[in-house]
């Protein structure tokens, strides 16, 4: 009877996954693989709530056992991000981004004339869907699908926000505050006059150079589904929801929109992964500690310019600890016995290892969440985008330290190293944000789907959305009104400048006048 009863219950729980199921359009279409991964991840989760997906991707999973997942392959999109990467870190960050605005818009063009997804958008498809998820990128023309089919539209950003996202949803605009990851002056404190002036410029003037394929992004949807489909815009602002694969604690405060809802830590592992047998054997024979270095997937060996490797290599030659690099050519170019290279690491075991000291690393999002996690301290190279930020941050907090990639030094990778492994408080500082980002009230991750679904129940949702998005940039901010008292005391300071004039030369002429009079009457008085 027991076991009838609980078949029972198996039966009722996949008729409710069945009768709660919903139809998804996945966008995820951005080539970076630190973000397909984010994606990949919230997708399976969702189908394994029963809901069908269908996904266009630059990171396919070809898995044929996955029923209901339909992936549209767009992988060529990461042959154009390539000469891009190759320049990345001799370019400024304001650069970069306008870089990728540029990148993005030409790889739209692409996915829209891709055969697959046309089979999807056409107008007689017959293809229906509960919600369509997207990453909130620079070309707004792919947002139209959310009114090709009268579905809600829901973000996913696997960083932070950029300063375009902001401004479609009416955030505050904070030029100069560090949180602002896209300004090439990155200051904490209180910046220079001279520093926010600058910063100002470099925001408008990247809100600017965005609109420009803002305008584009409208003639794409024009041309696919004619003049009579909404601004891309205007559909971006009614977005019901955006997810921020980001936790706060890595972040620097700033006020967010209400439908702005964060959630993190989805890839750590309850149990680390398992070392290969050599790899354990060297880390366990690190009595001394061994630290850890990768860079990431866009720097490799194949653009990381020679000087710099020379540096690694000397500063690393001359350590009585053992070093972990994923290094992604058969050949490492120096002779060190010290080191151990492979392609690819299960990272999360190597951070879970008791004689770990130091991670190098350029300042990603899932690294930075896994060495939190574990507590290991961080020596910071960004490379691109919020990276910079992201460890200034870390080292406010005083568990990193900072430093810059292209001018990096034989002097100063020697003495960073040094000071995080010989200052106890790097690892205390760390420990102490491990014991935060643990201590949640809830599981985030599952929040996150739980906020999609509830967008799915309601067929989007309108009461979080912020009203002044509505409005243009300048009555948001209050510029017409600071214009318009700008003019005010320039005309009353017009007004106060010609009285003082008239005044002053009133009194001149008074003056004047007296003084011909005295001088008259002296010259009276000397005749007589």
């Amino acid at each position: 009877m027991r076991a009838v009863v609980y078949v029972l219950y198996v039966i009722l729980f996949l008729l409710s996954l069945s009768a709660n199921a919903g139809r998804i359009l996945s966008l995820s279409v951005v080539p970076f693989l630190s973000h397909q991964l984010i994606h990949r991840t919230l997708n399976l989760a969702l189908h394994k709530r029963g809901h069908e997906l269908v996904i266009v991707t630059t990171a396919p999973l070809k898995d044929p056992t996955l029923k209901n997942y339909t992936e549209i392959d767009v992988s060529y999109g990461f042959s154009i991000i390539t000469e891009y990467n190759d320049a990345k870190w001799k370019i400024s960050q304001m650069e970069s981004c306008r870089q990728v605005f540029t990148i993005t818009t030409e790889f739209m063009g692409t996915i829209w004339d891709n055969p697959e997804f046309k089979k999807i958008y056409r107008r007689d498809s017959g293809e229906k869907f509960d919600a369509i998820m997207i990453e909130p990128i620079s070309d707004l023309s792919l947002y139209s699908m959310a009114h090709r089919f009268n579905a809600p539209l829901i973000g996913l950003t696997p960083m932070g926000f950029h300063n375009f996202q902001r401004y479609i949803f009416a955030s505050p605009m904070l030029p100069s505050h560090p949180s602002n990851w896209e300004v090439n002056t990155l200051v904490e404190g209180y910046p220079s006059f001279w520093q926010r002036l600058q910063n100002f410029i470099d925001v408008w003037g990247y809100l600017y150079a965005w609109s420009h394929h803002v305008v584009m992004a409208r003639k794409r949807v024009e041309k696919y589904f004619g003049s009579d489909t909404p601004d891309p815009m205007d559909i971006a602002k009614n977005m019901s929801i955006v997810l921020v694969n980001e936790n706060p604690l890595f972040a620097y405060a700033r006020p967010e929109q209400p439908n702005v809802i964060y959630f993190s830590g989805s890839q750590i592992q309850k149990t680390p992964p398992t070392l290969p047998k050599d790899l354990r054997r060297f880390l366990d024979d690190a009595t001394k500690g061994f630290i850890y270095v990768s860079l990431g997937t866009t720097v490799s060996c194949h653009n990381l310019p020679t000087e710099i490797m020379g540096n690694f290599i000397e500063v690393f030659s001359k350590l009585p600890f053992k070093i972990v690099w994923k290094y992604e050519c058969d050949e490492f170019p120096g002779k060190l016995d010290n080191i151990f290279i492979s392609k690819w690491f299960p990272q999360q075991g190597i951070l879970a290892h008791p004689n770990i000291r130091l991670f190098i690393y350029q300042g990603g999002l899932h690294s930075t969440e896994e060495a939190v996690h574990y507590a290991v301290p961080l020596l910071g190279l960004p490379i691109m985008f919020e990276q910079a930020s992201r460890i200034q941050r870390l080292a406010s907090l005083g568990a990193a330290i900072f430093l810059k990639l292209n001018e990096l030094s034989k002097e100063r990778l020697n003495t960073a190293i040094h000071q995080i492994l010989n200052d106890k408080s790097y690892k205390e500082r760390m420990a102490y944000l491990s014991k935060l980002s643990k201590d949640q009230p809830y599981d985030s991750f599952e929040n996150a789907i739980w906020w999609i679904e509830y967008v799915m129940r309601h067929k989007g949702i309108s009461h979080l959305r912020f009203s002044e998005s509505d409005k243009p940039w300048y009555q948001r901010y209050d510029m017409d009104i600071i214009g318009f008292l700008a003019v005010i005391a320039f005309i009353m300071s017009l007004i106060f400048l010609y009285t003082l004039f008239r005044i002053l030369r009133f009194c001149y002429g008074y003056y004047h006048l007296l003084y011909k009079n005295v001088q008259y009457l002296n010259t009276k008085l000397k005749m007589q």
